[in-house]
């Protein structure tokens, strides 16, 4: 095997555990082993760390994710839908389906990381774009209406953990979602970022920035 194809396996070995039982939960010698990998200085000798193996994994699936964004949003703006609430769903959506359907399991992932926010921030590489934060941004825009900013980025954070986690479990399952499921989860998720805001929440959130100034 060589050192590049090494250094797959043991990011597709640490990918599959972290997914199962999160960063905490797998060993370096449960990913050396699962790798295939007799060699006990293998993750070091590649990585450094288990940091070094983590933040790789990141930067390796990052980028595929990013180019497919990107790649997305090009063709929404190019039909001029990029601010369509539906539209900024699917390209959180999209490329994490596919990227299950390729056999990743780097959304499972992403959502043992998101299960701690510490976490994510103590892993994240500084150097890679985090596209997150853009996204979000793009999504608070296409679903914003008279919806205050605060709610709407609550509501955003809420609709992308719930992404994670709905996909998370058929690719750990390994029953792909079907295109019904999949089209009536994204009508929920778009109806969870434009629906209109309750009686009820407004009089709190009234109520909450009177006491704070």
């Amino acid at each position: 095997m060589t050192g590049e194809a090494t250094r797959i396996a043991l990011m597709e070995a640490a990918e599959r555990l972290f997914a199962e039982r999160g960063v905490e939960g797998a060993t370096l010698r449960e990913i050396r082993e699962s790798a295939g990998q007799s060699n006990t200085s293998v993750i070091s000798y590649h990585f450094g760390s288990k940091l070094g193996l983590i933040q790789a994994l990141i930067r390796w699936r990052s980028d595929d994710l990013v180019r497919r964004r990107t790649e997305l949003l090009n063709d929404a703006r190019h039909t001029g839908t990029e601010h369509d609430p539906r539209t900024a769903v699917r390209l959180v959506v999209d490329p994490l389906v596919e990227s299950i359907a390729s056999g990743s399991m780097f959304t499972p992932f992403l959502a043992r990381l998101s299960e701690n926010p510490r976490a994510t921030k103590n892993y994240w590489p500084p150097d890679v774009y985090d596209w997150t934060a853009d996204l979000m941004e793009l999504i608070v825009d296409a679903a914003a209406g008279d919806i205050p900013d605060r709610i709407q980025r609550g509501r955003t954070f809420q609709m992308y953990n719930s992404v994670l986690n709905l996909l998370s479990e058929h690719a750990r399952s390994g029953h792909p979602i079907s295109e019904v499921q999949l089209s009536n989860s994204i009508d929920g998720w778009v109806h969870m970022l434009t629906a209109p805001m309750s009686a009820q929440t407004h009089r709190l959130l009234d109520a909450n920035e009177v006491q704070a100034s």
